[in-house]
């Protein structure tokens, strides 16, 4: 059938939810975590993502009859839909690697139990990185798997990426949207927001502090110079780093170390090196290598301690026009489903939307998900899952019919 807007209620109301709800368990059994400890920092193509992406995620796509599928770099790939005869276009991404809720117990057992304690007395499912990914990759294995059973065509393009990002930048999407026919208007992060919708979010960039000392034992100090003496200076300092100015939207600046590492770690010995990481919150017009620059000249000069600040990954701040018409064809698509307009709202997190942004596709983020964040229980409700396929679909045909 060659679809219209107003088959969206109809098409929505034929989104297999058992089947949803089956793929989305066995999703979770698949470990995609970024494990607790100093490297933070796990490449696209770690063997747990390849595992996911290929062996797992792909066979599930290719079963629901969606074939037209597209390797891009970095473990990424794209599955294209509709035909490509208007220009309009749609990237919905989502991501694979699960970088919170390490804390939580029995992490890749989910189960399915009512999630009455934390506010929501439904049946709820229950497993680490459901909210982050694996309810948005089965929202769109039920999406796809209904658009062919149903053989709807539209004249638009629609563009399902699947995104390896956990490096805290933007190169997996800098790695997807170059490798598009055409180039999407509009773009949605399915990502945890409890149906709301994230309009713009702070970016970040990572300064990477070594404070360079001499190594001795703890029973002779005079005989060394002691790093964690340096750091203690450095992080001093810290506080003086210019950060003046704020956002209407998104707020201010901040330079937080979240990081600090010693070498080397032995019996009754001071280290002679520290390493600190500083998260340093961008908004819209900051420079990165600027932002790490500030930093750098007000720590200055620590002698007798070597001091260098570098710059490390960083992504940039998202904002979208509130008026843009994908914000205004997702809005419609939220109050079709759930009966009232979502709510919006401007994070101050840093997401891979700032990426898009910054190649000219504007996006949002947008999902269902709920828990204790960051290092607690993941779990989603069923009921928002379903609600986010619904609307999803209501979106596709809005924009690319």
């Amino acid at each position: 059938m060659t679809a219209t807007y107003n088959d969206a209620q109809t098409l929505a109301s034929r989104i297999d939810e058992r089947f949803m709800v089956e793929r989305l368990t066995e999703l979770c059994k698949v470990p995609t975590d970024v494990p607790l400890g100093p490297d933070t920092f796990v490449p696209p193509d770690n063997p747990k993502f390849v595992h996911y992406v290929q062996d797992v995620l792909r066979p599930m796509i290719e079963a629901t009859g969606a074939y037209n599928i597209i390797d891009t770099p970095k473990n990424n790939l794209v599955v294209r839909m509709g035909e490509g005869t208007s220009d309009a276009a749609l990237l919905l991404q989502v991501y694979v690697p699960t970088q919170h809720h390490q804390m939580m117990d029995r992490p890749f057992e989910p189960r399915i139990a009512t999630g009455r304690e934390w506010g929501f007395d439904e049946p709820c499912l229950f497993a680490q990185g459901v909210g982050q990914n694996k309810s948005h990759h089965a929202v769109m294995l039920a999406v796809l798997k209904m658009l062919v059973e149903e053989k709807v065509r539209f004249p638009g393009t629609l563009y399902y990426a699947v995104n390896n990002e956990a490096m805290s930048s933007h190169g997996c999407s800098e790695a997807i949207i170059p490798a598009l026919e055409h180039k999407p208007q509009f773009g949605i992060l399915l990502n945890r927001t409890g149906l709301r919708i994230s309009m713009g979010n702070r970016g970040r960039v990572d300064a990477n502090i070594e404070v360079r000392a001499k190594t001795s034992h703890s029973s002779a100090p005079g005989e060394g110079i002691n790093a964690i003496e340096g750091a203690r200076r450095a992080l001093d300092r810290l506080n003086q780093v210019p950060l003046e100015g704020t956002h209407p939207l998104l707020g201010g600046r901040h330079a937080v170390p979240y990081q600090m590492l010693f070498d080397p770690v032995a019996p009754h010995t001071l280290p002679g090196v520290a390493r600190i990481r500083v998260d340093r919150r961008m908004i819209p017009g900051d420079d990165p290598d600027q932002a790490v620059a500030d930093i750098r000249d007000t720590i200055g000069d620590l002698s007798p301690y070597e001091v260098s600040v570098e710059r490390g990954t960083y992504m940039l701040p998202a904002l979208v026009d509130p008026d843009h018409p994908g914000v205004a064809a997702l809005t419609r698509a939220h109050t079709a489903v759930c009966g009232s307009e979502p709510d919006r709202f401007y994070g101050h997190g840093s997401f891979d939307a700032g990426g898009p942004c910054a190649l000219g596709v504007p996006s949002v983020m947008y999902g269902s998900g709920a828990g204790e964040f960051p290092l607690g229980i993941d779990f989603v409700p069923i009921s928002q899952a379903v609600k986010e396929a619904k609307v999803v679909v209501h979106t596709i045909l809005s924009l690319l019919t």
